[in-house]
């Protein structure tokens, strides 16, 4: 009986400190998290004049000063920052969920979802240049499922030191957090932009990393602060995140069915709501 009791005791103890390490592992992680605020702005109000179609993914273009905005049924348009158009065309019928430009060659690039495609586009005539398919696995494990949620949103980051001139970091939009073949997470891309030998060229997962939050629907990228902005269709969220998935702000998003972002050179933010509508405001940051 003595022995028993001696087992039971220490038996105790020892889930009693698991536990304790448990709660403060826990409550060390909720004093890291950054709380969420109300997005500092100023509305402008809903600048689409031509009722695009499920506008999913839109980009501002530095060169042009015009904002290009892609839709669900493979349609494009290009717009002032007013909203006036400038044109638009049908692409060919697929999924475009997000839109991005190499401010180098002024190149337009689109995400087409469950294709997992990157098509690059000539933003003065539309005119399809090149296709580029995204490998679904990672270190020989799928993580871009076939017949998945797939990629949501798209934004080129460049770099002078890389060979391609830059890498792509996309978001899978996942609703879960759990399956590893179809995370909610972003991706960086590397794809052939420069060495593309004409045959077959594919673009390849260089990382990914997760920062813990479901539906990642819009990707901009800062080359003011070398940050990324991700937002969350599902939690209505902003996110200012480093290249690496440190979450460094989350702000409120304004507008819903939010599935693109675009701020230009003049910190206006504009959204593009999959239910209709480009949402203009001004950024106070």
């Amino acid at each position: 009986m003595q022995m028993n009791a001696f087992r039971f005791f220490w038996g105790c103890a020892w889930v009693t400190s698991i536990l304790l390490i448990v709660n403060e592992s826990v409550f060390s992680q909720k004093e890291t998290e950054i709380a969420t605020v109300k997005f500092p702005h100023q509305w402008i109000g809903d600048i689409d004049r031509i009722n695009f179609k499920e506008p999913s993914g839109i980009v501002f273009h530095p060169t042009r000063g015009t904002l290009f905005v892609v839709g669900d049924g493979g349609d494009i348009c290009e717009i002032k920052t007013d909203g006036t158009p400038v044109k638009q065309k049908r692409i060919r019928r697929a999924d475009f969920e997000g839109i991005t430009c190499d401010p180098a060659t002024g190149l337009l690039y689109i995400a087409v979802e469950g294709e997992e495609m990157i098509i690059e586009l000539h933003p003065e005539d539309f005119s399809i240049l090149r296709t580029f398919s995204i490998e679904r696995t990672f270190r020989g494990k799928v993580r871009l499922k076939p017949g998945g949620q797939g990629i949501e949103a798209i934004t080129f980051v460049p770099d002078v030191n890389h060979r391609e001139g830059g890498t792509f970091f996309v978001a899978n939009q996942s609703f879960t957090l759990a399956d590893q073949e179809d995370l909610s997470a972003i991706f960086e891309i590397q794809v052939p932009l420069k060495s593309d030998s004409g045959r077959n060229p594919g673009a390849k997962i260089v990382r990914y990393f997760s920062i813990n939050v479901i539906d990642l629907s819009g990707l901009a990228y800062d080359s003011n602060s070398d940050h990324l902005y991700v937002i969350s269709d599902a939690t209505d969220t902003f996110l200012e995140i480093t290249k690496q998935g440190k979450i460094l702000k989350s702000y409120a998003l304004p507008g819903k069915d939010q599935e693109g972002i675009a701020i230009d050179n003049k910190d206006f933010l504009y959204i593009a709501q999959d239910s209709g509508g480009i949402i203009k405001c001004k950024w106070n940051r």
